[in-house]
């Protein structure tokens, strides 16, 4: 059973779903993880696994960009040091995937004439302008007329908001054409639709304020149209 691909935090369960420990993976194998259990010791893990935990079984949520949530059924199988001097890695075997709970789809607020700045790691971190087309807090469309980019490319999204500027890995899955509305005419775009890789908390938070503060310009925008044309 493939595991690739996983967001990098991790909650480790009781098989009765009581959370013991968060944690951050830092190593995904076929059948395997291993995880990194910050401020504690080797020995204060042992006791964890022997007192709250039966026979070393766990449950294992981890996160995924397009599948969701994912319980997987997992057994402790070796404890060791990690680096710095409050860390311990902590390996656990896959047993069996429990269920997948999807992510409710974030409302996706497309944008108007809005330049942005990517970076390309593929190519040597060249900085390109692009056009962001939408944005959820999952991901963005946007087109690049200067490049021609590939599927499961990665792109380094420079988010700009009012509040606050960050960089923001993505990766792109799909490649379509879109008809773009301009004053006079109609315009087709080559378009790329990346998913966040590696997304923070905070900066998903952030993501996610930002895209309901353009959800409230359009809103405010056409009432404005409205008033107008009544």
């Amino acid at each position: 059973m493939s595991i690739n691909e996983y967001n990098k935090e991790v909650k480790i369960y009781t098989l009765s779903r009581k959370l013991i420990q968060n944690a951050s993976l830092i190593k995904q194998g076929d059948d395997s993880i291993t995880v990194v259990f910050s401020n504690t010791s080797r020995d204060d893990v042992k006791q964890l696994m022997e007192n709250d935990v039966i026979q070393n079984n766990v449950i294992i949520l981890m996160t995924h960009n397009i599948k969701g949530m994912c319980y997987f059924h997992g057994e402790c199988t070796n404890i060791y040091s990690g680096e710095g001097a409050r860390n311990v890695n902590v390996v656990f075997s896959i047993l069996q995937k429990l269920e997948t709970i999807q992510r409710r789809q974030d409302v996706k607020v497309k944008v108007h004439n809005l330049k942005i700045q990517l970076s390309l790691p593929f190519r040597s971190m060249k900085e390109v302008s692009a056009e962001l087309i939408d944005i959820s807090a999952g991901g963005i469309l946007f087109s690049c007329p200067s490049e021609m980019l590939m599927e499961k490319e990665i792109v380094i999204y420079h988010f700009h908001s009012p509040r606050i500027s960050f960089d923001v890995k993505a990766r792109i899955l799909r490649i379509q054409n879109v008809t773009v509305k301009t004053k006079d005419s109609e315009q087709e775009l080559r378009c790329y639709g990346c998913c966040y890789e590696d997304l923070k908390p905070n900066e998903e938070y952030s993501i996610r304020e930002f895209v309901l503060y353009l959800q409230r310009e359009e809103i405010l925008r056409e009432r404005e149209k409205n008033a107008y044309l009544d």
